[in-house]
């Protein structure tokens, strides 16, 4: 099964409710570059998954225009939420190739634990990275690839 975790683009800088943040422009050209270049890869998914925050859905969207799928909101996908709590619901999901769809440290914690390469693998703004594995949990899966973006 395949794995693809995107970290938000740019956003606005942090003025109060962080929930609520848009993406920069750069940010949303950003996304939509790194989408543009894995194409590709992106064309297996099957399911987008995305925090409910503005900035996540915001990116979530530049994807699934792309690949014309809709995107389905996940409460659990928070920064702060604990990797295992993914995992479980991960446990349950049928649809793969999946996108994921978050922010930090979520993400950095998924990819870096799902591969037990500790912080090996940063995952910046607009990161994205595909992971291969036969079941998820810690030091089962394998990274493919990951491509930062462009600055």
């Amino acid at each position: 099964m395949k794995l693809l975790i995107l970290r938000h683009g740019q956003a606005e800088p942090h003025r109060g409710d962080d929930s609520s943040r848009e993406l920069t422009e750069h940010g949303r050209q950003q996304v939509a570059a790194l989408c543009r270049a894995r194409a590709t890869e992106l064309a297996e998914v099957r399911a987008i998954w995305a925090s409910p925050f503005v900035r996540t859905q915001q990116t979530a969207a530049i994807a699934a225009e792309l690949l014309g799928l809709p995107v389905r909101t996940e409460p659990v996908l928070l920064g702060d939420t604990p990797p295992s709590v993914v995992l479980d619901a991960l446990a349950a999901a049928q649809d793969f190739p999946l996108l994921l769809v978050s922010h930090q440290p979520l993400v950095g914690s998924l990819v870096n634990g799902l591969c037990g390469s500790g912080n090996q693998h940063p995952m910046g703004t607009s990161s994205l990275a595909c992971l291969s594995a036969e079941v998820w949990a810690n030091n089962c899966a394998e990274l493919e690839w990951l491509q930062h973006a462009e600055k």
